[in-house]
Parts: structure tokens; C-alpha cells; sequence
């Protein structure tokens, strides 16, 4: 089935720019408690909220990329569908329980119009290939769509409505793995895909400056800050010489991996900068943000690194560099172990090991 080539429309961009707020308003609910610690309740908030912006913002980029709509109704969808991310973002608060009625709420709302969207397309269509695509993705999103409005009902505790309500954003964020086949007879556009989700995690690398800002006085600027701004640089470097040297962005493929690893993109990138800006104010223990840091670098750095695996612009065999890489990391942590207690010196290791792993994937991608 033949592609459009596209570009990334200013509405798309438009659309794009509240889901980033958004994103970033969930780093609010990372609060350090008097142990000096993350909770693990508001991390595991922290991983399903994101998925769920991640769910939503997903399926309705992979309807735009496949279909290329531009008329009135599909920007009518679009402004719709914002006011009610505007709504779900300012229901994010550090006690969930409280907004989880209005969260819950509209999440399922926005479900019900991205399946209206994919049914409506379904019903304009001869295309059986189309038409089997759209049926079971407006399917899943409805099921979706009817558990959250289920959750919002007074049944049961607040910890069971909020397990099966998580549960059912994990199926449906992940359903179109299932899919596989359906999806590679329908190819993404995936020149436009890339440049999306490109365009969408510079967007939050723009939220993250802005965490960077937080740090600052008006009239002191400490030294930490100015590591913390060069650490957000370094990683948007290692993102970028991925996206620019090392997906090859003509492939025909349905471009799950490239979609789902983002999901851990987005959750490192996020989880980083919160760790980082709290130790930089001296409000979280050394280990513990040791720890939690390995993990969401984990998440950053191998989600940005295996679509260049996947999606290579040419024959290579990677596992030795990937090999040598979970060295390099382990000796990352053994480092960050020994100075853990001094802030300039952490942080100088470790965009040390961000520039040594940058210039190691560059090596790699010539």
C-alpha cells in the first residue's frame, strides 16, 4: 500500500504543545518526603499518568500519520480533544485520589473521540486493509473508554478502581503490539512518525530547561545549576545525533518499536530531570537518587538506543557496542557510588559519561 509523504502540520504542533505541558505537570506528584525520598506510591502514579498521556497523544498521532486528514472535521476533533487534555492536566495533584473522578473521567472521553475518529474513517473507506484497522483499534479504545467511566462509579476501595483502571490503559497502550500484522499491512508513514516524536521530545527537553530555571536565584547562580543545564544539554545531544544519524526514516514498518520505546524515552527524560533538580536543592538522599537515576537513564538511554538498533540506515552488529556500553554504565554507578555526597563533582562525572557515551554511539553510527 503506497505512503504520502507529509509534513508535520502547525496543528499537529499546536496539538502537541499542551500534551507537552501536561507531561511535565506530572513531576509535580514526584514529591520528596520528610525521609528525603520519592514515595513508591507517587512513582508508580507517576509511570501510569505518563502512560496515559503517552496512550492518548499516540493513538491520535498514528490516526494523523496513516490518514493525513486536513478538514474541518478532523481540526474540530483536534481542538476538542485539547480542551479535555487541559482538563486531565490540571487533574493531576499529588493526593490522586482526589481528582482521579475528573482524570478518569476525561481520559475516557478523549478515548470515545479518537474511536469516533477511527470509526468515522472506517465508514468512509473501501479499503478492507483500512477498514479491519480501524474496527479493531475504535474497538479497543472504546473498551477503554467505558472501564474509566466503570472506575469513576462509588464501588469498592479507592486502590482496586485505581488497579483496574491502570490495567486498562496498560492494555490498551500496548493492544497494538498484538496488532502487528494488521498495522504492517497498513505502513506508517514513518519519515513523519520520527519527525513527530522528535518535535514532541524536544518539546519536554523545552520543559526541562525550564526546571533547570527553578534552580536559579536572581542573584546567585550556583555551580550545580550550571551542571544540571549542561547535563539537559549533553542528553539532548544523545537524542538527537540518534533521531539525525541513526534511524533510517524511509523503512516501511509499522513503527511499534519506535512508538513504544518512546513511552521510555519520555519516562527517563522525565524522571531525570526531577532527580536531578532535587539534588541540586539538597532534598534527596544521595543513594536513593543514585539508584532511582540508574533507572530512568536505563530508560532514556536504551529507549533512544534501540531504534537505532532497529531502524539502522544500514548493516551493523551493535552488541558489542551494547556490550561495552553496560560496562561503561556499571562504571558510571561505581563513580557516582564514590561521590554521591559531593554535588560538582557527581555532577561533572556524570556529563563526563553522557559526552563519552555520545561520542561512542557517533563512532557506531558513521
Amino acid at each position: 500500500m503506497q505512503v504520502l509523504k507529509k509534513e508535520v502540520s502547525e496543528f499537529e504542533l499546536f496539538y502537541d504543545l499542551i500534551f507537552a505541558y501536561a507531561i511535565s505537570r506530572i513531576a509535580s506528584i514526584l514529591f520528596v518526603d520528610a525521609n528525603q525520598v520519592l514515595s513508591f506510591q507517587s512513582l508508580g502514579e507517576f509511570l501510569m499518568l505518563t502512560l496515559v498521556f503517552w496512550t492518548i497523544w499516540t493513538y491520535q498521532t498514528v490516526f494523523a500519520n496513516r490518514f493525513s486528514i486536513k478538514n474541518k472535521t478532523s481540526a474540530l476533533f483536534l481542538f476538542f480533544d485539547m480542551f479535555w487534555v487541559m482538563v486531565l492536566a490540571q487533574s493531576i495533584n499529588v493526593d490522586f485520589e482526589k481528582t482521579q473522578f475528573t482524570f478518569a473521567g476525561a481520559t475516557s472521553i478523549l478515548f470515545f473521540s479518537i474511536a469516533l475518529q477511527y470509526y468515522l474513517k472506517m465508514r468512509s473507506t473501501e479499503d478492507l486493509v483500512v477498514k479491519k484497522l480501524c474496527y479493531q483499534l475504535a474497538i479497543i479504545l472504546c473498551a477503554s473508554g467505558l472501564i474509566g467511566f466503570i472506575t469513576i462509579l462509588p464501588w469498592g476501595t479507592y486502590a482496586i478502581r485505581f488497579a483496574v483502571y491502570a490495567f486498562s490503559i496498560f492494555i490498551t497502550a500496548f493492544f497494538p503490539i498484538v496488532m502487528k500484522k494488521a498495522l504492517e499491512d497498513f505502513p506508517t508513514n514513518f519519515g513523519h512518525l520520527t519527525e513527530r516524536y522528535s518535535l514532541f521530545t524536544l518539546l519536554l527537553f523545552g520543559e526541562a530547561v525550564i526546571a533547570v530555571a527553578s534552580t536559579f536565584a536572581f542573584n546567585k547562580i550556583s555551580i550545580g545549576s550550571v551542571l544540571f543545564f549542561l547535563l539537559v544539554v549533553v542528553m539532548f545531544l544523545f537524542y538527537n545525533a540518534v533521531y539525525k544519524s541513526g534511524i533510517d526514516r524511509e523503512k516501511s514498518t509499522a513503527g511499534l518499536v519506535l512508538i513504544h520505546s518512546h513511552y521510555f524515552v519520555f519516562v527517563g527524560l522525565g524522571l531525570s530531570i526531577v532527580l536531578y533538580e532535587n539534588y541540586v536543592n539538597g532534598e534527596i538522599q544521595p543513594l536513593f537518587f543514585i539508584l532511582c537515576l540508574a533507572v530512568s537513564l536505563v530508560c532514556f538511554l536504551g529507549g533512544s538506543i534501540v531504534n537505532v538498533v532497529v531502524y539502522s540506515k544500514r548493516e551493523h552488529n551493535y552488541l558489542p557496542f551494547i556490550s561495552k556500553s553496560v560496562l561503561y554504565f556499571v562504571a558510571w554507578i561505581v563513580a557516582s557510588l564514590l561521590l554521591q555526597d559531593f554535588i560538582v563533582p557527581f555532577l561533572f562525572v556524570n556529563i563526563v559519561f553522557l559526552l563519552f557515551l555520545l561520542y561512542k554511539v557517533k563512532q557506531e553510527l558513521r
